[in-house]
C-alpha cells in the first residue's frame, strides 16, 4: 500500500502545480475580460482574437479546476446526510464517488479523441477573421483535463482504501 500511497502523494503534486497554473490563467482571464469590456465600452470595440481569448482561458480553467476540487474535497455532496454516516461508510461513499470519477473521465477521454485528433490533423483554428489559429490546442485540453481529473479520482480512491483497510497516509 505504502508504493500507492506513494503515487497517490505524485499525484496530488502534479495537481497542486495545475492549481497553480489554473490561478495564473484566472488573474489573466480577469485582466481579458476587463479589457474587452473596456475595449467595448470605453473605446468602441475590441479585438475578436481577445474574445476568444476568454473562452481559450477558460476552458483550461474549468478542466484543471475540477481537479483541484477533487484534490481538496470541494465536491459536492449532500453534506446533511454525509456528516451523519460513519467515518467508514463516509470513506465507503468517497470509494464509490472517486471510482464513478475515474470511468466519468475514461468515458471523456475516450470520446473526445476523435473530435480532438480531427482538430489537430488540420491544425484548426478560428473561422472567424482576426480570430486565433490554435484552437486545436484548447480542444486538446479535453483529453488532458479529464486525464488528470482520472488521475486526482484514482489518488483519492487509493486513500479511501487506505483508510477502510486502516492504513493511514503517512504509511
Amino acid at each position: 500500500m505504502t508504493s500507492a500511497l506513494r503515487f497517490a502523494d505524485a499525484v496530488d503534486r502534479i495537481t497542486l502545480w495545475a492549481s497553480r497554473l489554473a490561478a495564473a490563467l484566472l488573474l489573466a482571464l480577469i485582466a481579458l475580460v476587463f479589457f474587452n469590456v473596456f475595449g467595448r465600452y470605453v473605446i468602441g470595440g475590441s479585438p475578436v482574437w481577445a474574445q476568444e481569448l476568454e473562452w481559450h482561458l477558460m476552458a483550461p480553467i474549468a478542466l484543471l479546476g475540477i481537479t483541484v476540487l477533487m484534490l481538496e474535497g470541494g465536491h459536492v455532496r449532500v453534506d446533511m446526510i454525509y456528516d451523519r454516516l460513519s467515518d467508514r461508510a463516509q470513506h465507503s461513499l468517497d470509494l464509490f464517488s472517486m471510482l464513478a470519477g475515474l470511468v466519468i473521465s475514461i468515458l471523456f477521454i475516450k470520446y473526445s479523441w476523435g473530435f480532438v485528433d480531427s482538430a489537430w490533423s488540420i491544425r484548426e483554428g478560428s473561422p472567424d477573421p482576426g480570430g486565433l489559429p490554435a484552437r486545436y490546442v484548447v480542444k486538446a485540453m479535453i483529453p488532458v483535463g479529464f486525464g488528470l481529473f482520472g488521475l486526482q479520482c484514482l489518488a483519492n480512491a487509493i486513500r479511501h482504501v487506505a483508510a477502510l483497510r486502516g492504513v493511514h497516509a503517512d504509511g
